[in-house]
């Protein structure tokens, strides 16, 4: 089982690599106030001077009803030889609410973002959708999930160059995540997000995750990301890929 989960998430690197958790969360699933916390630290000495640092933070409150809600921050930051190369952080809030049991929700969101070496000096959206549960995480396959919605973003840009972009922008995505050896678990997340009114102007995110435990509350987790902006700000590249280690506590 184990080599299979692997083999799915070697083949799946060309394609994926997300703006909020991989795995989907489900009213129910984790009744009351959960979180985590995550930290991830990257140094080298000697030929090569490099330094990153990553940490991030969620809060979940699940009513065990009808509804739940979560907030996730994170922030990265990185240098080359004393030289600044990595700088961002986001901050996201999401509502979810049952309209069919768990297998139909609807979601409300939030997020605010900035990434220094792609230009962005503050991005700001709002949106709303729903989402359709096609198999829950028992099932024999895993679990899959496809959401469908819109959101409004404003876009400032640290360039001279780039206009301030006001843009309405569909949200779809699609979720699999499957669990192997215990609380042991694989997920793969993909967004597909073009402008509403100029679907050349496209954003895709994809991530690929694979979280093991360690001790306890104490989780291992290897992530691969990818992100390709069709229309990135001037001088900047449409495609961008890491990988990402961390340590992370639930409680």
């Amino acid at each position: 089982m184990i080599r299979f989960i692997l083999l799915i998430f070697a083949v799946s690197l060309p394609l994926s690599a997300g703006i909020i958790p991989i795995k989907p969360r489900e009213v129910g699933e984790h009744p009351g106030l959960s979180g985590e916390l995550a930290a991830s630290l990257s140094t080298k000495r000697g030929n090569t001077e490099t330094d990153n640092y990553a940490a991030s933070a969620k809060m979940t409150y699940d009513s065990n009803a009808t509804y739940l809600v979560w907030g996730m921050v994170r922030a990265e930051y990185g240098e080359a030889a004393g030289t600044k190369n990595t700088n961002n952080s986001f901050a996201h809030l999401r509502y979810i609410h049952q309209v069919v049991g768990n297998a139909t929700v609807a979601e409300v969101f939030g997020q605010i973002e900035d990434d220094e070496f792609k230009s962005i000096k503050d991005r700001a959206l709002a949106g709303a959708g729903l989402r359709w549960r096609f198999w829950n995480e028992h099932h024999a396959y895993g679990g899959l999930f496809f959401g469908l919605g819109a959101f409004y973003e404003y876009v400032g840009y640290s360039t001279q160059t780039d206009p301030l972009e006001r843009n309405g922008r569909l949200n779809a995505y699609l979720a699999y995540t499957v669990h192997f050896h215990k609380d042991a678990m694989f997920g793969l997340i993909g967004y597909y997000q073009p402008r509403l009114n100029e679907f050349s102007d496209f954003m895709v995110n994809t991530s690929a995750k694979v979280e093991v435990p360690i001790y306890g509350r104490l989780y291992f987790a290897f992530l691969v990301l990818y992100t390709h902006d069709a229309v990135p700000a001037t001088g900047r590249k449409m495609d961008d890929f890491s990988q990402l280690t961390q340590l992370k506590w639930k409680f």
